[in-house]
């Protein structure tokens, strides 16, 4: 078997590999003391380039996959299988068929890899099987999708084929399978190659995607900018990799924690243990505790952050705890004035729900449930950074913009800039607001944009090209439109830092009283003509409001269907807020902060189905 494997010329590799994104297969190893890498990691580097470039991904760990690497050294055997055979005077050729993760299709992070399948062969068949449990996609019908085995990643089969009398790039062919497991074992037991439907695809620079698109659409969502080139400084959420303990509702606990970091009577074992902390490459707790003792400061990096839509909690914001702080967000939001954008370049669940703001340092998944859709962190303003990092804060201003309020400048791209104002016949000024009859300034745009990316029609219209990426911000031409969407996203940006006078006045009643605790199994929701809960046989109640039940007896009632059922990203907010506090007391604050939070959610369907009507016909013009 080794010596087919080594030296015969294989014709078919076929198989169904592990998908394992901690891969056991290494792609580095030590030698004589240096990092090199091993031959699988030497060829996988193809994959890291598209288009004789650089992928240029933040984090392109997607391409470790274990199952990526058994693409690549398949592709490798089949070409080697060629060239020896040509080399011969015999008919080169092979096919490599998997069953694999589907991911590959559609991620921007393997479009390289894409590219470099279809230099490689001259066909290629995608057999997508769906059947992502993640992404709670249903068949087109509205059926259940399951997956064809019994895991939740979806899966899909590709067959790619080098012939002797073609030369690349190939042709791709695509088709589906939705639905129960049932009929995809049944469709796939008696189908074969050659009587499947397959759809041509015609896969383009940049992303070279195994998925249809609609090309007319594309070409018209292309028009727009994409939001990574409109806000160059542009970084991910931070990451703590120890939430237990950099976050917590309460800023006395997080005080005391770091009191105890500090305290140089107490052993790194008995903090270890009191707070189950470990070592890692990036972070050694005798370490930090050496740098903690020695900051004089170090209470001045208590300070609240978002965490969740809606949900501000405090943190310690600093290296001394997280292992990833930003430091875009230590320069420009920390102890700044400034707002932030957030969205994500994926999406792990279906549809683009993806836009959220915030005022504070940002967590990574603020807005998403996966690290695949982990959120980025738009910056509006710059500001003048320490000595030790003006080269590099000079680097990530988009332009030499007079600075404004406290030496601030707009991270703006001064292309985008002039292309909008041109459009509008409008002045920018470089700080705050215009008055909108001649002038526009940063936070104008800012809520130009956030309307846009609240529009129900523009999530629906590019729905299959904002799940491949980040969005892209059309621009209207039209100075009357603009002024009216940037009220609408002005007041969107109210409601969800929960800043809007609309707040003042609730919908909602916390009738009875109790000891405010969120149980567990809670909370419940009862629509309005639900049979209020607890009541007794023969005298059924019906409840008139819907109804957020957090134990046995308390409940928020007045609660919309449509405000319960209501996601940011990932998240089913109203659901989720409580579901964070389970088997805490909620303060008056917090009984506040929800009663606040239905208003903010009812009110935000209000204004969206307003900002399609500001914009009337797409595309937007």
């Amino acid at each position: 078997a080794s010596v087919v494997k080594r030296d015969k010329p294989i014709m078919v590799v076929i198989g169904n590999p592990p998908y394992s994104g901690h891969s056991s297969n290494r792609s580095w190893e030590m030698v004589n003391g240096k990092r090199t890498p091993t031959f699988i990691g030497d060829i996988l580097q193809d994959y890291y380039r598209v288009d004789g470039k650089p992928l240029g991904e933040k984090n392109p760990k997607w391409l470790q996959d274990d199952y990526v690497k058994f693409l690549r050294w398949g592709q490798w055997r089949i070409e080697h299988t060629w060239i020896d055979l040509t080399e011969m005077g015999q008919s080169g050729g092979g096919i490599l068929a998997f069953i694999t993760n589907h991911g590959y299709l559609d991620n921007p992070t393997f479009r390289g890899m894409r590219q470099q399948l279809m230099e490689a062969f001259d066909e290629i068949y995608i057999l997508d099987l769906h059947g992502n449990s993640k992404k709670k996609e249903r068949a087109p019908d509205g059926s259940k999708d399951e997956n064809v085995f019994d895991i939740q990643q979806g899966v899909a089969i590709g067959i790619f084929v080098k012939t002797p009398e073609k030369n690349g790039p190939a042709q791709v062919y695509h088709a589906e399978l939705w639905g129960s497991r049932k009929d995809k074992y049944q469709i796939l037991s008696g189908t074969d190659i050659e009587i499947t439907q397959w759809a041509n695809l015609t896969p383009q620079t940049p992303f070279y995607l195994f998925v249809p698109q609609n090309h007319g659409l594309n070409d018209e969502y292309q028009k727009g900018w994409k939001v990574t080139d409109v806000f160059p400084a542009n970084v991910l959420g931070f990451q703590t990799h120890r939430d237990h303990f950099a976050i917590d509702f309460d800023r006395d606990r997080i005080k005391t924690r770091i009191k105890d970091l500090r305290d140089t009577s107490l052993s790194d074992e008995l903090i270890r243990e009191r707070y189950n902390l470990r070592d890692n490459r990036d972070w050694k707790l005798s370490a930090i505790r050496a740098q903690l003792q020695n900051d004089f400061d170090w209470d001045n990096h208590l300070l609240i952050c978002l965490y969740r839509p809606f949900d501000w909690r405090w943190c310690y914001f600093s290296n001394a705890v997280m292992d990833y702080p930003r430091r875009e967000l230590m320069d420009n939001v920390e102890h700044r004035e400034n707002l932030c954008l957030l969205s994500s370049r994926q999406q792990a669940v279906a549809g683009y729900r993806h836009s959220w703001i915030s005022g504070f340092p940002a967590n990574d998944c603020a807005v998403s449930t996966t690290s695949r859709e982990a959120n980025q962190v738009f910056l509006l303003y710059l500001y003048p950074s320490p000595a030790e990092n003006s080269s590099r804060q000079k680097s990530l201003s988009s332009a030499d913009w007079p600075p404004g309020k406290d030496g601030r400048v707009p991270n703006l791209s001064p292309e985008f800039v002039a292309d909008f104002a041109e459009k509008l016949g409008l002045e920018f000024v470089t700080d705050g607001r215009g008055d909108l009859e001649a002038t526009f300034g940063p936070e104008d745009v800012f809520d130009y944009i956030y309307a846009v990316f609240h529009s129900p029609t523009y999530r629906e219209r590019y729905a299959e090209f904002l799940k491949i990426d980040f969005p892209r911000v059309p621009l209207t031409s039209d100075p009357e439109r603009f002024r009216r969407l940037v009220k609408l996203g002005g007041e969107l940006v109210g409601l969800h830092l929960l800043e809007s006078p609309l707040l003042a006045k609730t919908i909602t009643r916390y009738p009875v009283v109790g000891d405010n605790r969120v149980e567990k199994g809670y909370p419940k929701y009862f629509a309005p003509g639900e049979v209020e809960p607890g009541s007794k046989a023969g005298d059924c109640a019906v409840l008139e409001a819907g109804r957020v039940y957090i134990n046995k007896s308390q409940y928020f009632e007045g609660v919309p269907p449509e405000v319960w059922e209501f996601q940011v990203g990932g998240y089913q907010v109203c659901d989720k807020w409580l579901k964070d506090r389970r088997g805490r007391q909620l303060s008056y604050d917090d009984l506040t902060a929800y009663q606040k939070m239905i208003v903010a959610l009812k009110e935000t369907i209000r204004l969206m189905e307003e900002v399609d009507s500001a914009v009337g016909e797409w595309p937007l013009e």
